[in-house]
């Protein structure tokens, strides 16, 4: 690898775009997860978003509309980087209301609401759960940077339910090395579509980047994949849908979504993995469909039931669950009433 070559331009500041070059020795690989090699601490999609707005070349290669992702590096070449400067985020707390379901010195835990971004990134640096704690809370923990202060784990932006935050670098710590040693249990429930035929399963199918959507992920076996393993059983059946209790063992992008997809049971609502955007009441009782008629749900129907986990401090065992949000609510009640398969 070569060193750093800094900007040829003067300095504009304390941040200041990097550039850096580094030599391919091996045989031939693609670009992305080159860089992905020489970049430990960079995601593959940071990467793939540098090599699309042409901070990446290599002398001789550089065509107009620049390279691709899946450009096949040469041995011998050297692939230059420029890595602009971090974008500045407005972290001012912001009164937005959250449910605190539990707090004490070293830790919280919410009740995080759908459609609630969970910390802010150059695509969303406003209204997110970062500015409300730092508006209800006066201590967040600093490990997570400081775009992510306290952030331990992330719930999707429309995904609703429980969550933990470390109002300590202590805490942080510790809670950290629970999530990569698995032993913080987390449970969901989600309303899927589609009629399962085992009560209970696990599945144990590894995943990664689709190859096809930059936004999603998929089952896959090769290099670029990881390991990826959710139990899940069955609560409630009911004609075309069911309620599902689902524990997943690791902690993947989308896994829950991705995994009961691939089953033929895609999470309810979700418009990336499924085929619907909402569900109207009048699709449950299979009625005329009214004017104007709001839909029951408008995102996935996934939500954070439960977490238990180890006190970073104290090191007592603690299990906090969060309530179904009205809109999953409501959609159970519907299916209970108009799709029932056994009498209650």
């Amino acid at each position: 690898m070569f060193p750093p070559t800094p900007q040829a331009s003067e300095p504009s500041g304390e941040h200041q775009e990097l550039v850096l070059e580094f030599r391919h020795h091996a045989e031939r690989q693609r670009l992305d997860l080159f860089l992905c090699s020489q970049l430990p601490g960079r995601s593959r999609a940071f990467i793939q978003k540098l090599i699309e707005e042409k901070n990446v070349s290599i002398e001789g290669e550089q065509g107009p509309r620049g390279l691709k992702a899946s450009f096949l590096v040469p041995p011998g070449a050297v692939v230059r980087v420029t890595i602009p400067p971090p974008r500045k985020l407005d972290l001012e707390p912001r009164d937005i209301p959250i449910e605190i379901l539990y707090q004490d010195p070293d830790v919280v835990v919410v009740n995080k609401p759908p459609g609630l971004v969970v910390h802010p990134s150059p695509n969303q640096d406003e209204n997110t759960l970062v500015h409300a704690l730092l508006f209800h809370l006066k201590d967040l923990s600093g490990i997570g940077g400081e775009e992510r202060p306290g952030i331990v784990h992330r719930l999707d932006r429309d995904t609703s339910g429980v969550l933990l935050v470390a109002k300590t670098d202590r805490a942080h710590h510790q809670l950290s090395t629970q999530f990569k040693s698995r032993t913080i249990q987390k449970t969901y429930w989600a309303i899927v579509r589609g009629e399962p035929l085992a009560a209970e399963g696990r599945l144990d199918l590894p995943i990664g980047r689709s190859y096809y959507h930059r936004k999603k992920m998929m089952v896959r076996a090769d290099r670029g994949s990881r390991e990826a393993v959710t139990d899940y059983r069955v609560l409630e059946s009911f004609d075309g849908y069911a309620l599902v209790e689902v524990q997943p063992k690791t902690g993947r992008t989308h896994q829950i979504r991705v995994h009961m997809a691939k089953i033929r049971l895609p999470v309810a609502c979700d418009s990336l993995y499924g085929k619907e955007k909402r569900i109207l009441h009048s699709e449950i009782t299979r009625g005329p469909r009214e004017a104007l008629e709001e839909p029951v749900i408008a995102r996935q129907a996934l939500h954070a039931r439960s977490i238990e986990f180890v006190h970073p401090v104290g090191g007592e065992r603690l299990r906090f669950e969060a309530p179904l949000p009205a809109d999953m609510a409501r959609l159970l009640d519907d299916l209970r009433a108009h799709r029932a398969r056994i009498p209650r």
